[in-house]
């Protein structure tokens, strides 16, 4: 079978480390801190922690070359590339939805130093509102997920760890679609079907759910016992049990490994269906009117390996798996 290659998007990531301190000059024993930068402007992540510089390597530089030349552009101090160890490597894929559909596949580099010329101050306010020195080992909440993870080995003492991250996570697109493949009219639910709400509930029971706006408010609250991830442009939009994203591309990153529910609405739907694994799908004997569409499913790309029965309006529910995505096993 042949392989596509991808493209390397290598990045070097800074990791300024120094001693803990109790007040403005004792060293607090044994603790050490890392100088993250709280990021904005940059339509990924904002609001989010990030190591203190980090870019992508330029064409005939190496990491190191990299790393030192990031510290002078956006923090401005002089890191010495002999004075740079490897820490940690992270290895991430995640959907970013165009109208090709691509999946984008990085490499990135994380690189300690200790010790450095020159006080570290924002350089590019666009990009930064502050840095701030946090306990390696009391990160913030909100650290960009794969630099948490990179940033949690150096707290473990580690040296030169490997991760990979988003190559394990499934998607699972799940909706109620009536004859005429509308699930919705864009503002409130089509329907009230009682038994489907309970296999919803049972389906993603423990799961991770990421949704529009729109499909949040006409469920109205967040669901018990499942991470909900919203997208939406809004700035400065909240709800109590929701975790925020401002781009499918942040979703799918926050949302880690593991399934990923995708509930709605239609152009979530559409943007994921090319990377999905699996369809469950209540399929409903109505009609409803609205201008919301579930994406079309082609069987030369989707088997069906289940159906069961419901009761009326519903026909049945029904689970398609992607047909490149089973296993080899299964094959022939």
């Amino acid at each position: 079978m042949t392989r596509e290659r991808f493209a390397l998007v290598p990045a070097a990531y800074l990791v300024l480390l120094r001693d803990a301190t109790d007040g403005e000059h004792e060293t607090d024993a044994g603790r050490r801190e890392v100088l993250l930068q709280l990021r904005r402007g940059t339509a990924y992540l904002d609001g989010w922690w990030a190591c203190g510089a980090a870019g992508h390597v330029e064409r005939g530089e190496t990491v190191l070359q990299g790393a030192a030349r990031e510290a002078r552009e956006e923090l401005g101090i002089e890191v010495r590339t002999e004075d740079l160890a490897l820490a940690a490597t992270v290895q991430r894929t995640c959907v970013v939805p165009s109208r090709r559909g691509n999946l984008e596949e990085r490499v990135d580099l994380f690189l300690t130093a200790t010790s450095w010329t020159g006080e570290p101050t924002v350089q590019e306010a666009d990009k930064a509102a502050e840095l701030r020195w946090w306990p390696l080992d009391e990160l913030p909440e909100r650290v960009v997920p794969h630099e948490r993870v990179a940033l949690e080995s150096v707290a473990a003492g580690q040296r030169g760890t490997f991760h990979a991250l988003g190559f394990d996570q499934r998607l699972t697109l799940i909706a109620a679609v009536g004859r005429n493949g509308v699930i919705g009219d864009g503002r409130v639910m089509p329907w009230h079907l009682p038994e489907d709400l309970r296999f919803f509930k049972d389906t993603t029971m423990g799961g991770v759910l990421v949704m529009g706006r729109g499909t949040w408010d006409s469920i109205g609250r967040a669901l018990p016992g499942r991470r909900t991830i919203v997208v939406t442009r809004q700035r400065g939009w909240s709800a109590p049990g929701a975790e925020v994203a401002h781009s499918l591309r942040e979703a799918l990153a926050v949302a880690g490994d593991g399934e990923v529910f995708i509930a709605g609405g239609g152009q979530i739907y559409a943007q994921t269906i090319g990377h999905a694994h699996r369809l469950v799908l209540t399929e409903v004997d109505l009609e409803p009117e609205g201008q919301t569409r579930f994406p079309a499913v082609d069987p030369t790309l989707w088997q069906e390996v289940s159906r069961a029965p419901g009761a009326p309006p519903v026909t049945a529910w029904v689970t398609w798996e992607r047909r490149d995505l089973r296993p080899a096993q299964h094959a022939g």
